[in-house]
């Protein structure tokens, strides 16, 4: 006997009433995403804030209320609405956003945003009844690739290092999965995305080991077999695996197809990896692989429609002879393709963190472990040889710099955190960056644009440049001395890619002097300001001084 069907009259129209039910699975996943959330908030140190995770709900749940309202003429609790602010809360961040700003409303316009497109398209993309694309994957989707790491930026790939906490969150991820996809009968499909990324990573990986991937929570670029390691065992492509792939709506309805389905999730995604190196387009590659996946799906199914049902008659079998041998040799032709994408990346430059003045510059990536045999045994041979004969003595001169004192280095805790080689090298970078401004310092006093570039490069000669080319336009001289009572190294958020690689900065207080002269040397002026700036090293150098690359005084400490 069917339940009792609940309406209430409005306004001279009869309304039904659907209220919510413990036995529908998306109330089973919105619950393990807000336990996760509970934890980002607590012990994960997720950078999101509460309102940002509350206006996604509204934004969701009143889209779904709205349209079943005035179009079904239903008062509906907005189960699916809810779910997909959800989901877009837990993977969406804004740069700046910081954890623990717990009513932080900063790029609250991105999140409305991408729930909006996201609820559109459940209701405007459909086929056959049945919409195409998993609504929050298509909206971070869109998100990432449209505004950039400028704007937005998806959910780190690894939360927080190893231990009880991080073990805490696999058991809630893993169990609340696994159990979700035996209810919706969607095992097969999860098992078979899992083990066909960490097979397909493998294969791409162990053709290609250089390349590589940088990210904001690891202190060098990540190849081989850390890399493989990383994404496969990673929480966020778990909730990716394990909950937005296995929607029951978007994905072929028999267990022949979803398992194929997901496999092409995997090889799609893996693919899509391929050229990128910045971990927020290896995040956006995951995600943009299902938004593919889906598009396909209908195709697909009416492909794999004949392995569903059993083979009754030798009519039957022959219908299947073209298709098994066709899927076989077209997965063979992906996974073949694997290394040639994933080898793209080699050859194009890696992406770093934005500049100051909102650039991206450009770093070589290096391919091979060292030099030529021959050209490393002739360069030696080389420099082995005695100076050719009526090459003169060379110069013993050198310019002398003398810098003022400089206190013992103190270093922030996250700095040894994020990098356990620091410490080693913190008075070395204390010096260089106090030798590289009384550098700057003598080549402002002499109008000496080429001694700048001794001591700077990038950003960092730019600002100092600007300086030297004002002082000849006005026609003075200042001379700029420096005493220092503080010297500390930081850790910063980049400027315009939080996912992108940490930033340790030297940052030097005191007092700074300014005599200005005229043109004949004639003292016209004489002042001391608070000192205070951090700045940036090219750490790479081997041999020589460690020269001022940028500014960093403007940046967000890293949390």
């Amino acid at each position: 006997m069917s339940a009792k069907r609940r309406a209430v009259r409005l306004f001279g129209r009869e309304y039904a009433v659907i209220l919510p039910s413990l036995r529908d699975p998306r109330m089973h996943v919105a619950a393990v995403l807000v336990t996760l959330q509970v934890l980002g908030q607590t012990v994960l140190g997720f950078r999101l804030s509460v309102a940002q995770i509350l206006i996604c709900l509204a934004t969701g749940a009143l889209i779904e209320f709205g349209v079943a309202f005035f179009k079904d003429s239903a008062i509906m609790w907005p189960a699916s609405g809810l779910l997909t602010g959800n989901s877009t809360a837990f993977i969406l961040r804004t740069p700046g956003t910081l954890h623990g700003q717990w009513w932080s409303t900063h790029g609250i316009w991105i999140f409305v945003g991408v729930v909006a497109i996201s609820m559109a398209s459940k209701y405007l993309i459909r086929w056959h009844g049945r919409h195409i694309f998993n609504p929050s994957n298509l909206g971070l989707v869109i998100a990432f690739v449209a505004l950039g790491p400028k704007f937005t930026e998806p959910q780190d790939l690894w939360w927080i290092p190893p231990g009880p906490w991080l073990i805490v969150t696999y058991a809630v991820l893993v169990v609340g999965g696994l159990l979700i996809a035996w209810e919706l009968r969607l095992l097969g499909l999860e098992l078979a995305f899992m083990a066909g990324f960490a097979a397909f990573t493998a294969v791409a990986l162990a053709l290609v080991p250089d390349h590589c991937m940088v990210a904001s929570w690891h202190v060098a670029p990540m190849c081989g077999r850390e890399l493989w390691q990383i994404l496969v065992t990673s929480p966020e492509l778990l909730v990716f695996g394990l909950f937005m792939i296995p929607d029951p709506r978007t994905v072929p309805d028999g267990p022949v197809a979803r398992a194929a389905f997901g496999i092409v999730v995997a090889i799609l995604a893996v693919l899509l990896i391929g050229p990128t190196t910045l971990e927020f387009w290896t995040k956006t590659a995951i995600l943009a692989s299902l938004v593919i996946a889906c598009a396909l799906r209908f195709a697909l199914a009416q492909f794999l429609s004949p392995l569903e049902a059993p083979v009754r008659r030798r009519a039957g079998t022959r219908r299947l002879s073209w298709r098994l041998p066709a899927a076989l040799a077209v997965a063979l032709v992906l996974v073949g393709t694997l290394p040639v994408a994933a080898d793209l990346s080699t050859h194009n430059p890696e992406p770093a963190a934005g500049l100051a003045d909102g650039s991206t510059p450009a770093l070589v990536a290096t391919i091979g472990a060292g030099p030529a045999i021959g050209g490393w045994v002739s360069s030696s041979a080389a420099a082995a040889l005695p100076p050719p004969r009526g090459s003169g003595p060379a110069s013993a001169s050198a310019q002398l710099w003398i810098l003022p004192p400089i206190p013992n280095v103190t270093i922030a805790s996250n700095v040894v955190a994020f990098d356990q080689s620091v410490p080693k090298s913190a008075t070395r970078m204390a010096h260089d960056a106090v030798l590289d401004l009384i550098i700057e310092s003598e080549a402002r006093r002499a109008h000496d644009l080429k001694l700048a570039e001794t001591g700077a490069t990038g950003d960092g000669l730019k600002e100092f440049t600007d300086v030297i080319k004002q002082d000849i336009a006005s026609g003075k001289i200042i001379q700029k001395t420096y005493t220092f009572d503080k010297v500390s190294l930081n850790l910063f958020l980049p400027k315009f890619s939080s996912q992108a690689s940490r930033l340790v900065g030297v940052t030097l207080t005191g007092t700074s002097t300014f005599i200005t002269r005229d043109a004949s040397g004639n003292v016209l002026s004489q002042s001391s300001t608070p000192y205070s700036k951090s700045w940036g090293l090219d750490t790479s150098a081997s041999v020589g001084h460690q020269v001022i690359i940028n500014d960093y005084t403007e940046l967000s400490p890293a949390p």
